[in-house]
């Protein structure tokens, strides 16, 4: 009994890992399509846009630093 609770406990830290890193590609790839969206001023060229971008990039950096994270450390 200890034997299959403990199974299933390791299965289910599997699979939420391999979610995490799913969600993890997910979310980069999102962000560098915003990115990429506004440096090209295909949206309009204003002080909006201009700060979207700022945040952005912040946030796919973040993501990209913690897509390494998993990725290296297995986390």
């Amino acid at each position: 009994m200890v034997k299959l609770i403990l199974w299933l406990m390791k299965k289910d830290i599997v699979k939420s890992h391999l979610k995490k890193k799913a969600l993890s590609k997910l979310a980069l790839s999102i962000s560098l399509f915003i990115v990429l969206l506004t440096s090209t001023g295909y949206i309009f060229n204003s002080k909006g846009v201009i700060f979207l971008f700022y945040i952005s990039c912040f946030v796919f950096l973040y993501n990209l630093v913690i897509n390494f994270l998993l990725e290296k450390f297995d986390i």
